[in-house]
Parts: C-alpha cells; sequence; structure tokens
C-alpha cells in the first residue's frame, strides 16, 4: 500500500484471505490456509502503469514467494445497443488468464477447493464473507446467509474451462442457493511464473 501512495492512490481496499495451495506436506502437518492479504485498488490506465513500475523495484510482492499482482479491466456500463461488440470483448481478447470467482455457503468453500484441484488447479485464495440483502432485492438465485466462502483462483485461460466445469457440477451450482460462479479476464498477471516453472520440473522428474 506505501508503493501504491507513493504514485498517488488515495484509497484502496485491503481483505483477508486464506492461501489453500496444494501443498501435501504442509496438509500432513496442519499448516495449510497461510493467512494473505488481498489489495484492491481501483484506478485509471495511465497510474495502473506506473503502479507495476513501482511494484517491480526491490520491494516488490510478486517476486518468488511473496505474492502476485494482475488486473482486472473494468468498463462502465451502458445501455444495451449503445456499445459494441468489440468493446465489450476488448480486456477478453487481451487476457492470457482468468480469476474464477465462486460464492457459496460458509463451509463449502473447501468443497470448491477440492473440485478445482481435481480439474488441475494449483492455488486459490478462500476468504470469509458475509451476505447482505433480503429476499426481495435477489439479483441472482441464491438466498442470502450471512456467512459466505469466497473462493478465488487465478489460472491460465486455456484451463478455465474445465476447472469452471468441474466446480459448478461438483457443487451443484445448477441448483437455486447453491452458489454463484463467474470469470474475470485478467491482464498483466506477475509473480505466476516461478510457480509455473516449478511445476514444469516436478513433472519432468
Amino acid at each position: 500500500m506505501r508503493e501504491a501512495e507513493g504514485c498517488g492512490v488515495t484509497a484502496a481496499t485491503i481483505f483477508l484471505g486464506e492461501s489453500m495451495g496444494q501443498n501435501t506436506v504442509l496438509e500432513r502437518l496442519g499448516l495449510v490456509g497461510l493467512h494473505r492479504e488481498v489489495l484492491m485498488i481501483q484506478t485509471g490506465e495511465a497510474l495502473c502503469s506506473q503502479l507495476y513500475e513501482a511494484l517491480e523495484g526491490p520491494n516488490a510482492p510478486f517476486k518468488p514467494g511473496k505474492g502476485i499482482v494482475f488486473s482486472v479491466p473494468f468498463k462502465r456500463w451502458q445501455p444495451a445497443g449503445t456499445q459494441s461488440d468489440a468493446e465489450t470483448d476488448q480486456g477478453d481478447a487481451h487476457s492470457t488468464h482468468y480469476c474464477i470467482v465462486t460464492i457459496v455457503d460458509r463451509g463449502r468453500g473447501d468443497a470448491c477447493i477440492a473440485a478445482a484441484r481435481a480439474a488441475g488447479a494449483k492455488d486459490a485464495i478462500l476468504v470469509r464473507g458475509r451476505g447482505a440483502g433480503v429476499p426481495k432485492d435477489f439479483y441472482v438465485p441464491l438466498v442470502i446467509e450471512p456467512q459466505k466462502d469466497i473462493v478465488m483462483i487465478l489460472t491460465a485461460k486455456e484451463n478455465a474451462p474445465v476447472i469452471q466445469k468441474k466446480i459448478f457440477t461438483d457443487l451443484e451450482l445448477d441448483r437455486a442457493g447453491h452458489g454463484i460462479l463467474f470469470t474475470l479476464p485478467v491482464m498483466e498477471p506477475r509473480g505466476l511464473y516461478a510457480a509455473e516453472s516449478a511445476e514444469k520440473g516436478a513433472g519432468a522428474q
């Protein structure tokens, strides 16, 4: 956050999560669920470039073992028919990864992560959340309960459909009240390459 403030960022949202990486040794020792801080910053393209430059300094959080950083393109909503398909698909066309977000009732996050792992996902962030709303304000067919598990999975674009389908099927998200799943296009991910290289090296042994 200090690096971001130095670039002119005046506000951000920080929330706590748990890293649920696939590590059988840590699982046997009961050391899974390492705490992580997730920092969300809303900014324009120019300031976004400055942030990347600042975060590539000596204290870069996305160095091996320190974390990852990525950006998600946001577009202003416009009424139907006023925005071209090219504008709508621009962010998706330039993305190399997807962030798969699943929101389920508290306690079902582990099942979501297990399904994602079975489909090839390597890591996930689990965030404890709270639902807010009343039945007449439903936006999706999901009964609002106080406690929710929010699972975020960052994966390569080509792997996303398989992971999505596995989560959707195993958690029966087609049933009302079982949860929702959506994906966000990810641009300029940093900090993933060391993990990907390690996976390739392990597979070659």
